[in-house]
This record gives C-alpha cells, sequence and structure tokens, in this order.
C-alpha cells in the first residue's frame, strides 16, 4: 500500500468522522479485500483499522465536549451504542470522565494524522522505527527534576529527594520556593493550569511525536497515568491531582506549618511505557551531568 494511498484513507476517516465507517467501505476505497487491507493498516499505523477510527472518533468527541454540546448528542454524533457506552470508552482512553474533562480542559486541538516514520520500499512500506521507551519515561521525570534544579541554581533549593517507589511510581521533594501562589484561589489555578495542565497523549499519538528531548511540564504531565503535584508555601498546602494532562478536582489548601517546597508523584502512562521500570543509574548519570557544580545541593535517590 502506498503513503500517497494511506494519506488518502486517513483523510477519508477524518471527512467521514460523525458516519459509521465499515471495514469493507474502506477496503473497497483503497482497492484490497477486506482481510488483506486490514492487515497491511495493521501494519503501516501501527493499530487496526478499527482501533485507529474508535480512537479518532473519541478525539473529536472530546473537542465537541469542549464546545459545550450536550454528551448525550456527542455520543449519538460519533456513532456509540449508548451514553453509556461512549462515557465508558472515553474515559478507558483519555483518563478522566466527559464531565471532568468539559470542567478542567483549558485546550484541546484534535492531533493531525501522522503515518508513521517507517522506511518505503517500490510499493509497500517496509519497517517500523522503534522508539526509545525508556529514555523518554526517563524524560518525563527529569522534566520535574529541570525545575529542581533550577531553584537549586538561583540559591533557593538547598535539597532534592527522589524516591524510586513500588509499581514504578516515582516521588521527588525539595525545599525550593515551589509555584508562585499567592492568597487568591482563583489565581492560584491559573498558575496551576498554565504550567501543569496539558491534554490528553494517546499511545497513538505519542507513536507520531519525536523522542522527548527537555520536554516541558504540561507535555511530560500528559504522559503521567498519574500525578500529584504538592506545594508548600505561605505555611499552608496546596495540591492538585492530575490524569494524562487533565485536572481532576480544584485545587485543595489546607493550613499547615511546613518549610516551603514541591513535591511531585508520577506515575508515567502505562498504555505507552509499559512494564518498563525507572532506572537509579539512569537517574544519576543525569542528575550528575545537570547539577553543574553545585556543591551546595544535597541530593538523595532512595530506592
Amino acid at each position: 500500500m502506498s503513503r500517497e494511498m494511506i494519506e488518502k484513507i486517513l483523510e477519508y476517516i477524518d471527512q467521514h468522522i460523525n458516519e459509521k465507517i465499515s471495514l469493507k467501505d474502506l477496503a473497497a476505497f483503497a482497492g484490497y479485500s477486506p482481510f488483506y487491507f486490514s492487515a497491511l493498516f495493521s501494519k503501516v499505523m501501527g493499530v487496526s483499522v478499527t482501533t485507529y477510527i474508535r480512537i479518532r472518533k473519541l478525539q473529536y468527541s472530546l473537542l465537541s465536549i469542549l464546545e459545550g454540546e450536550k454528551i448525550v448528542d456527542i455520543s449519538m454524533k460519533y456513532g456509540f451504542e449508548s451514553h453509556e457506552g461512549f462515557t465508558r470508552s472515553f474515559t478507558r482512553l483519555f483518563g478522566s470522565t466527559p464531565k471532568t474533562t468539559r470542567k478542567y480542559l483549558t485546550a484541546y486541538t484534535v492531533p493531525t494524522y501522522v503515518i508513521p516514520n517507517i522506511s518505503l520500499g517500490k510499493d509497500d512500506f517496509d519497517m517500523k522505527v522503534t522508539k526509545n521507551l525508556f529514555e523518554d519515561m526517563h524524560q518525563i521525570l527529569f522534566a520535574f527534576l529541570q525545575e529542581a534544579i533550577h531553584e537549586a541554581k538561583l540559591g533557593y533549593c538547598t535539597e532534592i529527594n527522589v524516591y524510586l517507589l513500588p509499581d514504578n511510581q516515582i516521588r521527588v521533594t525539595d525545599d525550593g520556593r515551589g509555584l508562585p501562589l499567592s492568597e487568591h484561589d482563583e489565581k492560584n489555578q491559573e498558575v496551576f493550569s498554565k504550567i501543569l495542565a496539558g491534554h490528553p497523549i494517546t499511545s497513538l499519538d505519542y507513536e507520531r511525536m519525536e523522542e522527548l528531548n527537555s520536554p516541558g511540564l504540561q507535555v511530560a504531565g500528559s504522559l503521567c497515568e498519574r500525578l500529584k503535584v504538592v506545594v508548600y508555601k505561605n505555611n499552608k498546602i496546596y495540591s492538585q491531582d492530575y490524569i494524562r494532562g487533565i485536572a481532576q478536582h480544584e485545587i485543595e489548601c489546607k493550613l499547615l506549618n511546613h518549610k516551603s517546597g514541591m513535591e511531585i508523584l508520577l506515575l508515567p502512562d502505562r498504555e505507552i511505557c509499559g512494564d518498563i521500570k525507572f532506572s537509579k543509574t539512569r537517574i544519576t548519570q543525569w542528575m550528575d551531568d545537570n547539577l553543574g557544580g553545585l556543591t551546595n545541593l544535597n541530593v538523595n535517590i532512595i530506592e
């Protein structure tokens, strides 16, 4: 199957996203039998054609949610059998319910379909390029560590602790200034959202991304199945939980006599990273490369 034909098929799916798109119709459009077309599509795109269509429908539905359409109307619009079935599929893919997404997701653009980076023969695609999942997963952690190191370089942080927890979770604590929060709750939510809020990145989207290299906090958070951010400041504790870049509740604020600092608890998205584990050796190497002569900074990496 040529690249041009794949592009036409993906364009056809987007143009008919509100319709029932059958394997038989797509195969006929491409000029193959359903069985052969299904095998070729899976080889090129890395997912089955039915899975690809379902993901695209849910991505477009996410945009419809932010545009204020009713959930029941959205489920019918994109061909789901019921409101409940749509909600289950949506939550399974994005991690948040449609209701939570509407309340806390700040912005979303349906990703442009992209054919994976694979070599091309005369007529057919040949070989997929495997992304470095191990390194990309560590880059998620390094994005948050970089913020703590920045505080240290400015003279506001003297200790960073990295805890490798069970189930591949990571907890990072520091005694820096934390986020620039104030006494105004509404402004604090804006600060959290501006710095941390992202949007869901599906495994399909991730495969089309370039390798992560010093990603921002929004991208890093979007690749976390769970992320908890805690800020200690002004004798208060501020916290908010995220799933794949979407906040799950308003900022929680309580009085607490605690020195200033931040605490991050993260779990990389297992739909993307699978069973790959964090490496103390890789984390130690990265810290050594990025400390830049900070002799007054105490760093602990604890298993």
